[in-house]
């Protein structure tokens, strides 16, 4: 499809804020004194391979053990997850672009989920949608960007992204797209203006 223009977005600190700092400093306070308790979680997080659909449950018996985490696994999941806040300037913005519209996240399932419950104008305002835990690729990964391209059928210049991460805007520019970091609303807006798209 020449001539299209599909925007794709990231979810986390684009369409959405994140900070995980409280959840690190709630889970410090209900685990055993001393411990490195967000280097654990990031290295069960990790070794489970979460992002690209790896089991996130599995993480809170492992704290229990090695770090005598007080929290049920409920509570784990909702701290966990409880870490974002809105950015509604992106989703009018967002919202009155053209379709297609793509949104392309590194994310899992506690995430969507928690997200679609709190946030449900955000993913309705996508007509793809692309999480790392889905289909098992993260970015940046370019085999991940080449699943956007096979689903929209438009060829890489077609493509503009907006990332908060310099090095996923690199691998999709290395790739042909247009592609631009997320600083906020109005740089974007006249980023995407500058292309053509608006």
């Amino acid at each position: 499809m020449r001539n299209t223009r599909v925007c794709v977005f990231d979810l986390g600190n684009v369409m959405i804020f994140h900070n995980e700092e409280p959840f690190f400093q709630q889970l410090a306070a209900v685990c055993r004194p001393g411990l490195p308790v967000e280097d654990l979680f990031r290295q069960a997080f990790d070794r489970a391979d979460v992002g690209r659909g790896g089991d996130f449950e599995s993480i809170h018996p492992f704290l229990v053990e090695a770090a005598e985490l007080r929290m049920t696994a409920d509570g784990f999941r909702l701290a966990w997850s409880d870490i974002f806040t809105a950015n509604p300037p992106m989703v009018e913005l967002v919202g009155a672009l053209a379709r297609p519209r793509v949104l392309l996240s590194n994310t899992h399932e506690p995430h969507v989920s928690w997200i679609k419950r709190r946030f449900p104008d955000v993913f309705p305002l996508f007509d793809h949608c692309f999480l790392s835990h889905e289909i098992g690729l993260a970015k940046p990964n370019p085999a991940f960007f080449r699943q956007v391209e096979q689903v929209t059928g438009v060829e890489p210049a077609g493509h503009v992204f907006t990332d908060d991460r310099a090095d996923n805007v690199a691998v999709a520019q290395s790739l042909g797209w247009e592609a631009f970091q997320f600083v906020g609303t109005e740089d974007c807006r006249r980023r995407l203006g500058e292309l053509g798209v608006g």
